[in-house]
């Protein structure tokens, strides 16, 4: 649990997103106004006299202090999430998510290394790469639950179940009977259509994860000269959108994982 006594409020408030858009306002607007000798002066003093006002006066208001306990509560919650959903990762799943977490964690020492003005640009970065680092655990633990169902259900042992009972059927004479292994045939297909589908969507989670892995590569690599990180914005934006289509694929995975047990125990005939 966070001790807001051992915050540092200035510190926050100078990092919190809207003083820094701020800030980067007030430089850009001095750059464009480089035409006029004297201008860029007056904007970033008056910027600069502005600033300091914000850091001594907001750090002791209460509201912004309630403000900080709401996120910071929320942080620990999100935190407290990703650590359960790490504790229920198989141990090879656990060390591919801790061999790409090592990375991250190096990307954000070095853009802390950098300049003040340089770290200005990576903040909005830093925030995609946590998204990035929380689609990445949650297609894991799906991939896992995806790979048990196949290991579980074999299409091979399905597809002579459903080869034995059409030969059984060819030779029953009993309506009733014919009734009930029509049913259990109609449950097999079922089980075969939907393995089917959740090999594809195994497919596209494992694509996806290599395709993240990929990214946080990149991004160290780039995170080390720090070249165009607004290309890189661009980059995980592009790779973000892509990761809700998959989040909307892991939705539509509860339809087939679910009530498995349903499909799978049903007694011979």
């Amino acid at each position: 649990m966070t001790d807001y006594r051992s915050i540092n409020l200035t510190r926050e408030a100078f990092l919190h997103p809207v003083n820094l858009g701020y800030m980067l306002t007030v430089c850009f607007v001095a750059l464009a106004s480089s035409g006029t000798p004297w201008m860029p002066t007056l904007i970033l003093t008056i910027g600069l006299g502005v600033e300091l006002i914000y850091l001594g006066s907001v750090p002791a208001q209460p509201w912004f202090r309630r403000h900080l306990m709401v996120r910071f509560e929320a942080r620990n919650q999100e935190m407290d999430d990703e650590k359960s959903q790490f504790d229920r990762l198989g141990r090879g799943y656990q060390k591919r998510f801790l061999a790409i977490k090592r990375i991250h964690d190096k990307i954000e020492e070095n853009y802390r290394r950098m300049p003040g003005s340089v770290r200005l640009l990576t903040q909005p970065l830093t925030s995609r790469m946590e998204t990035l680092m929380t689609e990445y655990l949650n297609l894991l633990l799906l991939q896992e639950r995806l790979q048990e169902y196949l290991e579980y259900a074999s299409m091979e042992t399905i597809i002579i179940e459903i080869r034995t009972l059409q030969k059984e059927m060819s030779a029953v004479s009993s309506e009733r009977l014919m009734e009930v292994k029509k049913q259990r045939l109609q449950i097999l297909e079922k089980r075969l259509d939907r393995h089917r589908v959740v090999k594809e969507k195994a497919e596209v989670c494992r694509s996806q994860q290599e395709t993240i892995e990929d990214a946080v590569r990149y991004v160290y690599e780039k995170s080390i000269t720090l070249s165009h990180p607004e290309e890189l914005g661009g980059h995980l934006d592009r790779l973000i959108s892509e990761l809700e289509e998959t989040s909307a694929i892991i939705r539509e995975m509860e339809d087939y994982t679910a009530g498995i047990s349903e499909y799978d125990q049903i007694p011979n005939v």
